[in-house]
């Protein structure tokens, strides 16, 4: 895997604490990727397993801000989350069971879908969150 990180200007939500969270996980994912690739299995399986920990730690505080924000998009967006973690689940399934070639289709698929979810759904959490209730 020649690159290593994805993280680009249009991943940026100008939130410093979502930011440097969503930074990380692209990291964990990155990580992940890179050691399937390599074939090192044991790495793999502690990264993923990180990388789900860490994914529903961020996603709980995520949730936390829309909601104390009153979010009017919550549900859904706790929504995409869910499908995010059943995806890292699925991914971590696959590196436990030593399908390394799906995993790593599985990894860089997730990888995909997190800057998707953070360039799109997130953006708009961050745009209007400094907004006045009324037009979230």
């Amino acid at each position: 895997m020649e690159e290593t990180h994805v993280w680009n200007k249009r991943l940026e939500l100008g939130h410093e604490a979502l930011d440097r969270e969503h930074h990380l996980q692209l990291a964990l994912v990155s990580a992940l990727a890179d050691a399937l690739e390599r074939g090192r299995p044991r790495v793999a399986r502690r990264v993923v397993e990180q990388l789900a920990g860490y994914s529903a730690a961020h996603f709980a505080g995520e949730e936390l801000l829309m909601e104390s924000a009153g979010y009017r998009h919550l549900a859904s967006h706790r929504q995409e989350h869910r499908d995010l973690l059943a995806q890292i689940a699925e991914t971590q399934q696959l590196v436990t069971a030593g399908e390394r070639d799906l995993a790593v289709m599985m990894a860089l698929d997730l990888r995909a879908e997190l800057g998707s979810h953070m360039s799109a759904s997130d953006r708009r959490f961050a745009e209007l969150v400094e907004r006045p209730r009324d037009r979230q």
